[in-house]
């Protein structure tokens, strides 16, 4: 079953059991995500933290009770976490902008987003693998440890790079996440695969560095099934619609971007993802 699939089960398990404690870390344990990919894949479908779509799925729920039962405002709230009818009258205040007793008095028909509307919006908001509104991210200087080569050979120095590290593993490597810059220089593009590490390997060894400088990002989240050749026109898309005013940064006039692998990777499975960052700067 792919990680989508799974967070799409998440969502339904939340709605069914609205009125029992529940934690992101509960959550992921369950489902047996990381708690970190797990926030992270459910914010980016949700538009929420999840703390904030199980407070906002309790209150539509009781939304539901006032207006189809006579249950006691106390009483619902109960049911839904709250511990007095004051934290469930402002609760609900603030997310709707009248208490519950007027809610009910007014005779309003509420209107709930099923799991599946939450899914749709999400594919809604892909560009054939590409989820279109990327996340704005800062990062220091990036040396990478391993092999460059032809940019129309990428699968094949992907190979020669993972038999190397199987021989001779990456010394101080920042974490078990991989890397792929693909630099283009004219019409020639050039790859270097490998870790991310700190300081430089000992002279002679089997690695190349190559150092990125520090810059901002756009970090957009590709789905790999679902179109991952799709991802070039849907960024340069972004970089001339932005509201923001970011434009591309170069390295001197070679274009360049990041592709990065991290446990959310699984090959071409349904719910793989990669990030690609584009390099952004914002000119005076």
């Amino acid at each position: 079953m792919g990680n989508f699939e799974q967070i799409k089960e998440a969502l339904e398990y939340i709605d069914n059991h609205l009125d029992e404690p529940m934690s992101f870390e509960s959550l992921a344990k369950h489902f047996h995500f990381s708690p970190y990919y797990f926030h992270r894949m459910f914010s980016v479908i949700t538009g929420k933290a999840i703390a904030a779509h199980i407070r906002d799925r309790r209150l539509m729920r009781a939304c539901t009770r006032l207006a189809d039962t006579d249950g006691s405002i106390l009483g619902i709230g109960l049911d839904y976490g709250y511990h007095s009818a004051q934290s469930f009258s402002r609760a609900f205040r603030n997310a709707y902008g009248l208490s519950p007793s007027d809610y009910r008095r007014q005779g309003f028909v509420p209107m709930t987003v099923t799991v599946d509307e939450m899914i749709m919006k999400f594919t809604n908001r892909l560009k054939g693998g590409v989820y279109v509104n990327p996340k704005i991210i800062k990062r220091d200087a990036l040396t990478i440890a391993g092999i460059s080569g032809d940019g129309g050979k990428t699968g094949e120095i992907w190979e020669a790079f993972m038999k190397l590290r199987g021989e001779n593993p990456v010394a101080n490597t920042l974490s078990g996440a991989s890397y792929e810059i693909r630099l283009y220089d004219g019409g020639a593009c050039t790859v270097h695969v490998g870790l991310s590490v700190s300081g430089a390997p000992a002279p002679g060894g089997p690695y190349t560095l190559y150092t990125l400088p520090a810059s901002e990002y756009a970090s957009f989240d590709v789905y790999v099934a679902n179109g991952y050749d799709s991802e070039n026109s849907a960024m340069d898309e972004w970089l001339k619609t932005n509201r923001q005013g970011y434009s591309e940064r170069l390295l001197g006039d070679v274009h360049y971007c990041v592709e990065y692998y991290d446990e959310r990777f699984h090959g071409s499975e349904t719910g793989s993802i990669v990030e690609i960052w584009v390099p952004i700067e914002k000119k005076p």
